[in-house]
């Protein structure tokens, strides 16, 4: 008995070694092949771009801790809050819920993780992020038919005070419960407000927009007939822009950032 114990010991801990192998470094930190299979699985990537998002962690974490960037627990529960909110539960209710789950301890380290990618990124862009009036104006010039959009619209409005009903018509447009209330409306595109104009232009005739909370209830609407073209007016839509091309930008300052890092980073890939 003692002798198959052994050997089973020592096959697990061959098998192990075999799993955990060093595939790649980044500044002396290894990446083992277990690392790469796990992140494969969960974004659903090819191995080999896992193996390439891990790295980017690597540098990513690397500069943090060279920044000496760090989280409190405050931050951590102040975002726990907002998440919170956002489904209508107090951080109490929040924090109950993760822990019959099992996952309170995991969920809060993600959100940790998050944060101090934030900050590492914040402090990279900021001072090299400006965006100005004449860079707004000239994307709206070029980009004319981005904010090109129907004249008037049809739609039959469905709700219901439990969003699980409302999601039977995604599957059976035929679907009757009188727990739906159903009103058709045609609304001029400038009887809208900019996020509901949005998701309108964004949903094909035929089709349901994605269930929206509207307060005492929750609604999806049914395309059912969109007519003419207008162009949404600068005014209108400047702050769309100033958001598009901030993101644009700040992708562009921390690609070009991580690309200096990572050709001047001790990198090794081992077969």
């Amino acid at each position: 008995m003692k002798k198959f114990i052994l050997f089973t010991f020592l096959f697990l801990s061959l098998n192990a070694k075999i799993v955990d192998k060093v595939v790649a470094s980044v500044n002396n930190y290894p990446i083992t092949s277990y690392d790469v299979e796990i992140a494969s699985k969960k974004l659903g990537i090819s191995p080999n771009k896992a193996l390439n998002y891990l790295i980017d962690q690597k540098l990513i974490e690397s500069e943090i801790k060279k920044r000496g960037i760090s989280v409190d627990d405050f931050e951590i529960d102040e975002a726990m809050d907002k998440i919170a909110k956002r489904n209508n539960l107090t951080l109490f209710e929040f924090k109950n819920i993760l822990m019959q789950r099992g996952e309170y301890y995991k969920f809060r380290n993600e959100i940790k993780q998050n944060l101090l990618k934030q900050k590492l990124f914040a402090s990279i862009i900021n001072s090299k992020l400006k965006i100005s009036p004449d860079d707004i104006k000239n994307y709206y010039q070029t980009h004319k038919d981005e904010f090109s959009t129907f004249d008037e619209i049809q739609v039959v409005k469905y709700s219901s005070r439990n969003p699980q009903i409302l999601k039977q018509l995604f599957t059976n447009p035929f679907y009757n419960d009188k727990n739906i209330v159903s009103q058709t409306k045609i609304y001029k595109w400038n009887e809208l407000p900019l996020d509901k104009l949005y998701l309108f232009k964004n949903t094909k005739v035929g089709q349901y927009t994605p269930i929206i909370n509207e307060g005492l209830t929750y609604s999806t609407y049914y395309i059912a007939n969109k007519q003419g073209k207008v162009y949404l007016p600068f005014e209108k839509v400047k702050n769309i822009i100033a958001n598009k091309l901030i993101e644009m930008k700040r992708n562009q300052i921390l690609k070009e950032y991580f690309d200096k890092i990572k050709n001047r980073a001790d990198i090794k890939i081992y077969n």
